[in-house]
Formats: C-alpha cells, sequence, structure tokens
C-alpha cells in the first residue's frame, strides 16, 4: 500500500506538470489580470496626479511599477485588437490568434468580464470563439450602464439584474466571480477585465456624484493647474521635458462661460465612474487575496486611449437607441448630448464630459481620443505583480504598448506563438516583450511603435517620434526624450529623420495608410 500510495503521488505530481504542445505547465507560472478602463485621461488616477479618489489602483502602483511612456492605439476596438493579437490592427481576423487562444493552448484557464468591441455576434465573432472558457459583458462599444445593450453571458442575451444594476458594478462582482472559479483548480488563470468606464455615458450613482461637486466648482483651468503642480510635487513629470502646453484653442475660459453648474456636474459624474471602477479593482484584488492567488498573480493596468472629447447628439452613433426605444415605451424620452436644460447622471440622460475637462484630463499632453499625439495615444500603466517584479514602488521611463501584451503573457506562461491555428497560416505578431522590465532591466530604445488610426499617423523610435494629423497634412516630429509635451516642431530641422521614419512608416501599413 505505501509502494502504491507513493507511485500515485508520484503520478499526480506528473499531472501537476502536464504537457501541452511541448509547453511545461507548473503551478509555479503566474496568474495574469490584465485591466483595460475607457476614454480615461493620463492624470486621471491619484498615483498619476490626479484628484479622483482611486486607494485601490494607488495601492498597486506604489507596490508596483508606474509607466509614464506607455502607448495605446488612440480608439477603444483598434487597442482591443492589437492589444488581443499583438499586431497593429483594427479587428480581429482568421489570420490573427488571441492572448487567450495561445495561454488556453499552454493550459491556462481564461475569462474576460467587460467590453469586447471585437464583434457584435457572441455566437461567431465573440470572447467564447477567441479564446475564452467564460464571458460576461457587453459586445458593443458604448451603452448606459443602467441598461446596457448587448449583455451577454458566454454566448447568449442576458438582461441586468436587479433594481441597483450598475454596469461598472457588475463587472467587478463577475470578475470575482471567475477568480473564485479559476481558484477551485490548481492552474493558472488568464483574465480580461475591460472596463466601459469612463466613456460616455455619464451615468453614476447619485451619492457617488455629490461626493465630487465640490472639487470641480473651480473648472478646468484650475483643476488643469492643480494637477500638473501635484505631477511635478510627486516625480510623475518635470517642467523641463514635460512643458505645460497652451491650453487648446477650443477650450473656452472658465470665467465667461455659461450653464457652470452643468459643467461640474458631468466633471462630478466622471469622477464617480472612476471612483466606482476603482472600487471594483478593489474587490478584485480582495479576491486574489482571499484565494491565495495575490502573490504570483501579474496585474497589469492601462487605458484604451486618451481622453474623450467628443459631444453627443442624436442616437449618440446608435449607442442610445436601445434606451431611447426603453424610455419611449414608458412615455418618456432620453436626453441625449449637451441638454442644458437637464442634469446628467442618471438612467434618463445620454451626455458626455466634453472637449473642456478633457484637456484637463489629458493634463499635460496635447490632443485626445482619436489622434495620435501624446494625449490620445499615451497613456498611464500600472504593473503589479509581488512574487515576480524585482522593482517595486518606482516611476520607470521604459516604453510599452499594448501591442506588448501578448509576447509579456506568451513568455511567463511558457507558451508558443503558432505558425497555424485552427487549419490557417497565422500572421506574425509584432508584440515586444516586457518581462526584461519586470526583472528590472531595460527595453532596446531603438525599437519602434506604429500608429495609424483615422487617418492619423506616427511613428516612435528612439529618441523621436514623427506624426500628421490627415493624410493631406505634413509631418511634425518631436524628440520624446526631451520635449515629451509637443510643444517643439523638429521636422524642418532634421528632414533625414523624418524621412527615415515616414519610410519605416510607408513600410508596414503603404504609402496610402
Amino acid at each position: 500500500m505505501c509502494r502504491l500510495s507513493r507511485l500515485t503521488g508520484l503520478i499526480l505530481a506528473m499531472m501537476t506538470f502536464a504537457f501541452s504542445d511541448g509547453v511545461v505547465i507548473g503551478a509555479n507560472r503566474p496568474n495574469i489580470v490584465i485591466i483595460l478602463t475607457d476614454d480615461m485621461g493620463f492624470s486621471d488616477l491619484g498615483c498619476f496626479g490626479g484628484e479622483i479618489e482611486t486607494p485601490n489602483l494607488d495601492g498597486l502602483a506604489y507596490g508596483g511599477l508606474r509607466f509614464t511612456e506607455f502607448y495605446n492605439t488612440s480608439r477603444c476596438w483598434p487597442t482591443r485588437a492589437t492589444m488581443m493579437s499583438g499586431r497593429y490592427s483594427n479587428g480581429l481576423s482568421g489570420s490573427q490568434v488571441t492572448i487567450a487562444e495561445v495561454l488556453k493552448g499552454a493550459g491556462y484557464q481564461t475569462g474576460m468580464v467587460g467590453k469586447w468591441h471585437l464583434g457584435m455576434n457572441p455566437k461567431k465573432n465573440g470572447p467564447i470563439q477567441r479564446g475564452f472558457d467564460v464571458f460576461y459583458g457587453t459586445m458593443t462599444g458604448a451603452g448606459s450602464f443602467w441598461n446596457p445593450m448587448t449583455l451577454t453571458r458566454g454566448t447568449e442575451p442576458v438582461k441586468p439584474e436587479g433594481r441597483d444594476f450598475y454596469y461598472t458594478d457588475k463587472i467587478g462582482d463577475e470578475a470575482v466571480a471567475q477568480i473564485e472559479g479559476f481558484a477551485k483548480r490548481n492552474v493558472p488563470f488568464f483574465q480580461y477585465v475591460a472596463f466601459t468606464a469612463a466613456h460616455w455615458p455619464m451615468h453614476a450613482p447619485e451619492k457617488s456624484i455629490a461626493k465630487y461637486l465640490k472639487r470641480y466648482e473651480g473648472g478646468w483651468e484650475k483643476i488643469r493647474a492643480d494637477r500638473y503642480a501635484r505631477m511635478l510635487k510627486m516625480g510623475i513629470i518635470d517642467k523641463k521635458r514635460w512643458p505645460l502646453p497652451k491650453r487648446e484653442s477650443w477650450v473656452k475660459d472658465w470665467e465667461t462661460i455659461d450653464h457652470k453648474a452643468w459643467r461640474i456636474r458631468n466633471m462630478a459624474i466622471y469622477a464617480a465612474m472612476v471612483d466606482h471602477m476603482d472600487r471594483a479593482v478593489g474587490r478584485i484584488v480582495d479576491a486574489l487575496k482571499r484565494t491565495k492567488r495575490y502573490e504570483n498573480t501579474l496585474i497589469m493596468y492601462m487605458h484604451d486611449n486618451g481622453a474623450c472629447s467628443e459631444h453627443l447628439g442624436g442616437n449618440a452613433w446608435n449607442t442610445a437607441n436601445n434606451v431611447i426605444r426603453w424610455a419611449k415605451s414608458q412615455g418618456k424620452t432620453i436626453a441625449v448630448g449637451d441638454r442644458y436644460d437637464v442634469m446628467m447622471g442618471g438612467p434618463y440622460t445620454y451626455g458626455s464630459v466634453g472637449h473642456n475637462w478633457a484637456n484637463a484630463q489629458n493634463t499635460p499632453l496635447r490632443r485626445y481620443k482619436a489622434n495620435v499625439h501624446e494625449g490620445g495615444a499615451c497613456s498611464p500603466a500600472i504593473m503589479h505583480w509581488p512574487k515576480g517584479l524585482v522593482v517595486k514602488g518606482k516611476i520607470t521611463r521604459q516604453r510599452g504598448h499594448v501591442v506588448d501584451m501578448i509576447a509579456t503573457c506568451m513568455e511567463l506562461a511558457g507558451a508558443k506563438y503558432p505558425k497555424e491555428f485552427r487549419g490557417k497560416k497565422i500572421a506574425p505578431h509584432e508584440s515586444l516583450s516586457l518581462v526584461p522590465v519586470i526583472k528590472g532591466s531595460k527595453q532596446p530604445k531603438e525599437h519602434a511603435y506604429y500608429f495609424n488610426h483615422a487617418g492619423t499617423h506616427a511613428v516612435i523610435q528612439g529618441d523621436y517620434k514623427v506624426v500628421r494629423e490627415g493624410r493631406k497634412r505634413a509631418w511634425r516630429l518631436y524628440n520624446l526624450t526631451k520635449n515629451k509635451t509637443e510643444t517643439i516642431n523638429l521636422a524642418k530641422d532634421k528632414p533625414e529623420v523624418v524621412k527615415k521614419l515616414v519610410s519605416m512608416w510607408e513600410k508596414r501599413f503603404g504609402k496610402k495608410g
């Protein structure tokens, strides 16, 4: 019996290190949680100089690593496609594999909660078809937080549950449930949590809105100045490299603008949305601790683009159709856009924070979402991993990009990138692992990052960034090592650098883009 018990134990131990496509599956590989938020500014979080209360993300930042040189594609769905596939792209095709598909092949459990925005049919092109074992969230890119459309569990449509349903809170609850389910097996997991906060419409519980009203009474110019001063004091930025650009020309003067109470409330709603997102992150962290998965879980937090300057009207690009119909069935209407006669925040409203506040949210960067200047494409990022992160509590100037997620996850998981998947040839990934940064080393400075969205284009390599706003506009050149906020155009002084970077962009995307 003793020999049999020893043999059984040996077999169980070997099973713990089972093989999948030649990859060893062991208990020491980290769990990986990617948290992506929506339409948030560079300086919104407390740990990046903001006045919004984000104690849970601040805790991850101060016990982890903060990036000030982290990039996305400047808009929702291209960021998601690029992050998931490791290729610069505007969608997922059959020639791409996702992080979930690759890690699932390496023995990981996989789960997703929140915004998919990479296909509208959960039975054909949803998360379940792209490598996730479990999914709860929305297929579309935007919608009501009180009554979100395309809400889905697995592959089946579901409705909001309970009178107190608020989508951000529900995303947190579902993420916790997934973690508790994963913890029942001694197998690592990959989880992707995609919040819709703080994307419009501006929706938040009234009590949370009230908490922030007084903070914004001084207006966007004061908030921008206060954030800049805090960022300098915290050492996130310095005056020489990060000079505060002039206020965007279309941003109105706070002293003379009308409807101040309405505008103050909009920013208070936005802050409340971020606040609820942070609370949900706190519950995720608590679940990891409760299930004893916290120490060996790498949490990577990032934004899908910079602050959003959009103003709404009509049916808000088809995202408000379901709530417009819902309100009509009750004999009511939805107040969409800049309706100064209706205070935003409740289920019968559908507004945005607008460009004036967005300028402050992106302090000190220029431009916004949908533009690939730093204000659109550079966002804060946080890495936290108690067991694996070598340097903790620091701010790093090492670069990273959402495109790097698949290479990073593969290296940590011991996974291999396939040449073929489900009978189709797979395009090579364009991802650079960030594991060296995790280990306290440096990334190759000459590694290039590319941007191509909605007619705005850029390349970053070494010290320089070349960027243009529209195919008919001239390329501009900035030295990001010396001038991160893009206030000095060097294109005329260094035409050879412009030529080199533009040729790289055209080689990747073609001369017509």
